[in-house]
């Protein structure tokens, strides 16, 4: 398989996770505000500091209102992380290796993403639910009909390389801001933690497996640890794992490259079977975080150099 295609590959799976990530947060967020502690202003805040750049946004507006949030999030081609921006990568990366993948998959991504080009802040902010639930739709349509239809040769599982490891990413980042809010507010809002929660579809889960409370160990012991739970940092990395060693089975690059990814995935899944909920207190999940961020940049960077042509950036 050519770089080029390898690359785009791997970066239609991160970016199409990307931008459901991102779609699903909005949503939550966007109704927390009629339960959350604290301004209104505080909850656009917080939701662009888990998502976007907020000295970014600080430049460009002098107070977090909805309007302004949601045009900068979504709709702003000018910010490397709007939600437009992720569909239109996942969208070019496609169209560079179409020939790899089934045509239903251009088909549906495209007229996804000329729907999405023609969206305006007002537009969304008429039934935004309904916005967010179509962005949602969309992209679990595309995943379904590639889990469907798709060969389950190289392609797949650098595609599938990039998804989870994009997920796994996310997670990290959204604990990260959950673990600054915290902070910021002196303690943990049950509102919040619950909209952490259903941002990532694992509320209900979260309650059937009997958790005892709604608390910030407790939320970062589920999307740490939990297994079984496929929106779980562990379950992410465990299936990055899985796919890159498939890779290895079926690709002619193979060696010391691919080796070390494996051993790098492999080491930060055995080390998260270790911990226990009271390693997750406090200043100890701050480093436990900060130490699986960088596993992360580094499964990144060692996908780029083994697989990609030179010089590309690797990390968005």
């Amino acid at each position: 398989m050519l770089d080029r295609m390898a690359e785009s590959l791997f970066w239609l799976g991160r970016y199409a996770e990307r931008a459901e990530n991102h779609a699903r947060l909005i949503d939550v967020y966007y109704h927390l505000r009629e339960d959350a502690d604290g301004s209104d202003e505080a909850v656009w805040r917080r939701i662009v500091g888990a998502i976007g750049d907020r000295s970014a946004y600080e430049g460009k507006y002098q107070t977090y209102r909805e309007r302004e949030a949601i045009h900068f999030l979504t709709l702003d081609a000018s910010q490397d992380n709007a939600l437009i921006v992720c569909v239109a990568q996942a969208r070019d990366n496609l169209k560079k290796i179409r020939e790899r993948l089934p045509s239903e998959l251009w088909n549906l991504l495209n007229g996804f993403y000329l729907w999405l080009r023609q969206s305006d802040a007002d537009g969304v902010l008429r039934d935004p639910h309904r916005f967010f639930e179509r962005v949602k739709e969309s992209l679990a349509a595309f995943q379904g009909m590639s889990v469907s239809i798709a060969l389950r040769d190289a392609s797949w599982h650098l595609m599938e390389s990039g998804r989870y490891l994009e997920r796994s990413e996310n997670i990290v980042r959204l604990l990260q801001s959950m673990r600054q809010t915290a902070a910021e507010s002196g303690g943990s809002s049950y509102a919040y933690l619950m909209a952490v929660l259903k941002s990532v579809g694992g509320y209900e889960v979260y309650r059937r497996l009997g958790a005892e409370e709604m608390s910030l160990e407790e939320v970062s012991s589920f999307l740490l640890l939990q297994e079984p739970f496929p929106r779980s940092v562990h379950y992410a990395l465990a299936a990055f794992e899985r796919e890159v060693r498939a890779v290895r089975g079926g690709a002619d690059k193979t060696g010391a490259g691919l080796e070390r990814i494996i051993r790098l995935a492999g080491k930060a899944r055995s080390e998260l079977d270790w911990l226990e909920r009271q390693d997750l207190a406090g200043e100890m999940l701050d480093g436990i975080l900060l130490q699986l961020s960088g596993t992360n940049r580094q499964l990144g960077e060692a996908m780029a150099k083994t697989f990609f042509s030179s010089g590309k950036e690797v990390i968005a």
